[in-house]
């Protein structure tokens, strides 16, 4: 491979890829939805590029090669087919691999997906409201939140800096990026890293495949986006492209709905997987 991904397999069955998004790394998904998930299938995780214990090289953040960095790793861990599961730019990577190498796949679950070519920016008034974090996060940041075109990426920023500095904002979400405990200022270090001395910040928002590519893809596809979801655009442009989809909002949800509504993800999974 290019870059030496981190990665686990797990289980026995059909083989299921699950994709975690950005700032966040495999152990998204573990233990309760990968675990429950390996009871009937073979079930790989891995870090993407720039996260957990995968390679940070200095270029290559695009979900086109992030795609690529998948296929490769397929190839490594012997899966020739495989349903995929992503959640926010894993989703987009997810996307972008099936529609690289469609024969590959057997099914597509996207979570709270957000497409840069159906959705490129993301700005303050877009948003219904901000949680009470990323309230605190935002007074504790300053600066311009409301002509930020990527006001996702200025909070995941932003957030990291308060865990790098120790700053204690009183105030938490169902989930938090970069979260409690030892490994959180590892994290929020390595994610700043990321932004700062390498081409990362550049490269999430570039377009990944066109419109025409997306249309012509027919595997089913499993579309879950939270009931306060910032990327529903994304969702309801993708359910008119995409020919064989199922559509889910996930009630009282958030954008990390796989942590915090854990039972109905996996109850909602494991019926499209079967």
């Amino acid at each position: 491979m290019s870059v030496k991904l981190a990665s686990q397999q797990f289980g026995s069955g059909p083989d299921v890829v699950m994709i975690h998004g950005l700032g966040a790394n495999r152990a998204f998904w573990y233990p309760r939805l990968a675990s429950a998930l390996a009871q009937t299938c073979r079930v790989t995780i891995y870090d993407l590029r720039g996260h957990g214990y995968s390679d940070t090289p200095p270029s290559g953040y695009s979900t086109t090669v992030m795609a690529q960095d998948l296929l490769e790793l397929m190839d490594e861990r012997g899966i020739a087919q495989a349903a995929l599961v992503g959640h926010s730019y894993g989703g987009a990577v997810a996307l972008e691999a099936v529609a690289a190498q469609a024969a590959r796949f057997t099914h597509l679950c996207l979570m709270d997906t957000r497409i840069q070519r159906l959705q490129p920016q993301l700005r303050l008034h877009d948003i219904d409201a901000l949680t009470a974090f990323e309230r605190a996060v935002a007074a504790q940041d300053g600066g311009d939140w409301q002509n930020d075109p990527e006001i996702g990426f200025r909070f995941l920023e932003a957030a990291a800096r308060c865990v790098v500095d120790g700053i204690d904002l009183e105030v938490r979400d169902a989930f938090t990026p970069f979260g409690e405990g030892r490994g959180a200022k590892r994290a929020a270090r390595a994610w700043l890293r990321l932004l700062d001395e390498t081409s990362a910040r550049r490269e999430f928002v570039t377009p990944g495949a066109t419109t025409d590519a997306l249309r012509g893809l027919n595997l089913p596809c499993l579309l879950m986006y939270a009931e306060h979801s910032r990327a529903l655009r994304s969702g309801e442009q993708l359910t008119a492209l995409l020919p064989n989809t199922q559509w889910r909002r996930v009630a009282g949800g958030g954008h990390f709905f796989p942590v915090s509504h854990v039972a109905e993800t996996l109850t909602e999974l494991q019926a499209f997987l079967r």
